[in-house]
């Protein structure tokens, strides 16, 4: 499970942590918190894409050197080339992580026919798409979702929380940690809502 003690993590004069400590002890959480509260910044944090001033992130009790190699994120937050189709951009995936072409994660999304267009030519639910494509099919150990389910269709929505079901299953170690405004969806699969 992953533990957080002593986090620190201001910008500029606004401190949005100050010697923050939380443990996700259960394998599925969602975190409830409103807007600005410091949600998307947390889930950088844990997965090594964010640096905070101070603090120490545990996962299964030791420190991660490299999170990226078992911390999969998906988040608005993280830039993804807006001139590159999907499809170059799942392939620079594949190619720089050595995962399989993700055939039943585009297919399960009803992504196909979206391949072949520019990442800032696809509306928002289909960015969201490429985005959870883009995390699910590294099988990383720990899953990190920023709002999965904003702008998703509810067949995707249904088809994201079948893929969450089973996440875990094969896994020694592992967690999935998502925000989420609307969690009645998630608290029914499993998930355990918790506050910042």
């Amino acid at each position: 499970m992953i533990e957080v003690s002593g986090l620190h993590k201001q910008f500029a004069q606004n401190i949005l942590y100050k010697d923050y400590r939380i443990s996700f002890t259960v394998p599925r959480v969602c975190i409830e918190a409103p807007n600005g509260q410091g949600k998307t910044t947390l889930l950088m944090i844990l997965a090594g894409l964010e640096q905070p001033q101070s603090g120490q992130i545990l996962f299964a009790g030791k420190v991660l050197p490299e999170p990226y190699k078992q911390v999969a994120i998906a988040s608005d937050r993280i830039a993804l080339p807006e001139f590159l189709t999907a499809q170059q951009i799942i392939k620079l995936t594949v190619s720089s992580l050595g995962c399989a072409w993700p055939t039943a994660l585009i297919s399960g999304f009803n992504f196909t026919a979206f391949l072949d267009t520019r990442f800032d030519a696809l509306s928002s639910g289909n960015q969201k798409k490429c985005q959870l494509i883009l995390a699910l099919m590294r099988g990383a150990p720990y899953l990190l979702l920023d709002e999965p389910s904003a702008a998703l269709d509810q067949a995707s929505i249904k088809y994201l929380l079948g893929l969450l079901d089973d996440y875990l299953a094969d896994k020694a170690h592992g967690q999935i940690i998502i925000t989420c405004h609307e969690p009645a969806p998630f608290i029914e699969h499993g998930f355990e809502c918790m506050a910042l």
